[in-house]
């Protein structure tokens, strides 16, 4: 948990304390304190702790300076050798495009990336290709934080 951003502890801090706080009304005027109305309502907090602790939206891209590391695998790409980052037509159940990263290493391949919509890892992960590997094509992506804590995610293709 330790390496989750910063950003994303407030957020998921303060669904938890506003789940809580609902929580706690509901009880207080509720008539007893065990009834299974009131109990349901911390079903809730339960699972954004469980969230939480496991990370299961938080799935950063993993590269650094000089590497991708594509997930699921042993496979380390060299940055300078990503050919194109394209937004794909495929999309999760919460309409989070995945991104196609094709390669040529001793052959030209490709992988399927999603990037996380909660922090900034793969927006750092184009601009870090874009470095190593200037004539790159790749689509439009943008991250923003509102209010410090609150992740926008926008992306568009490219005029090609």
């Amino acid at each position: 948990m330790s390496n989750y951003p910063g950003h994303f502890k407030k957020l998921f801090g303060t669904v938890a304390l506003l789940t809580l706080v609902y929580a706690g009304v509901e009880i207080y005027l509720g008539d007893t304190l065990w009834d299974v109305k009131n109990l349901t309502h911390f079903l809730p907090f339960v699972v954004v702790l469980v969230v939480y602790r496991f990370g299961a939206f938080y799935r950063p891209i993993k590269f650094d300076s000089e590497f991708f590391y594509v997930e699921n695998t042993q496979n380390s790409v060299p940055l300078s050798c990503i050919q194109s980052i394209k937004l794909t037509e495929l999309s999760d159940g919460f309409n989070n495009r995945y991104w196609q990263v094709t390669y040529l290493t001793d052959k030209l391949d490709s992988v399927r990336v999603l990037p996380s919509i909660i922090d900034d890892s793969f927006l750092r992960f184009i601009n870090a290709v874009k470095e190593v590997n200037p004539s790159v094509d790749t689509d439009a992506y943008e991250f923003k934080l509102y209010f410090g804590f609150i992740p926008s995610v926008r992306w568009e293709k490219s005029a090609n």
